[in-house]
């Protein structure tokens, strides 16, 4: 009997390979090593980020309504300093806006519209979050890996050139409003990470949900260029 397990699993294997590498199995469903379930695989992903020296960061957002005051969108670059340098588009009172961002040491330093040099601000009062506690170890966005309810693989899909594994879950709306100061703190959202099959990069995140009240809005992360040197340091 383990012989003819052995056999199958190197069979299974084979396939699995093939198909990555013919990328034509974008519809599959994303399978954990044997023995292993998606709470383990999030846990071993959410190390691997935690490990990388820094990582570069593009956010966006789906259905906010109109009335919104927050984030929009987010391009940046993040260390686990923690430390982030980037811009932000951010709708306040109905106007967008877009700002340069170096968050270091604990302060947020923003070069406002019409300003000409940066200056300390308090995101929490533009309904943003320090940017670069996205990336501290352990509480940052790996928080989310760890905290996800009841993780199912998922199908695989197709990011660019990649195929990625799928995980999706529930998240408490008390670690999404802690994390990223928006959010119904009693609600409930559903999250799908985008995981490079072998377990290496976390790929992409889709979070939704209440952020905003009498709507479920989305929230889209793309995280790459894992371990670029990157060097932050107060404007």
């Amino acid at each position: 009997m383990a012989a003819r397990w052995t056999s199958v699993a190197s069979v299974g294997a084979g396939l699995v390979l093939a198909c990555a590498a013919l990328a034509g199995c974008s519809g599959s469903t994303s399978s954990p090593a044997p023995g292993v379930g998606p709470a383990q695989e999030l846990a071993t992903v959410a190390g691997t980020v935690d490990a990388a020296s820094s990582v570069h960061l593009v956010l966006t957002s789906k259905n906010l309504p109109s009335t919104v005051s927050g984030v929009v969108s987010a391009d940046g670059v993040g260390t686990h300093a923690p430390a982030f340098q980037g811009t932000l588009q951010l709708v306040l009172a109905g106007t967008t806006a877009s700002s340069k961002v170096v968050a270091v040491d604990g302060k947020v330093y923003a070069t406002l519209p019409f300003a000409s040099t940066p200056s300390v601000v308090d995101p929490a009062t533009f309904g943003a979050p320090d940017p670069a506690r996205l990336f501290a170890q352990g509480t940052g966005l790996t928080s989310l890996l760890t905290a996800t309810k009841d993780p199912v693989a998922g199908s695989s899909t197709r990011k660019g050139s990649e195929v990625l594994s799928t995980y999706s879950g529930s998240l408490p709306g008390t670690a999404v409003a802690d994390l990223f100061v928006v959010g119904d703190r009693t609600g409930t959202f559903t999250v799908t990470f985008g995981v490079v099959p072998d377990g290496s990069q976390l790929r992409t995140v889709e979070l939704t949900g209440p952020f905003y009240p009498g709507s479920t809005s989305t929230y889209d992360l793309v995280l790459d260029q894992y371990g670029a040197a990157v060097e932050i340091s107060k404007p």
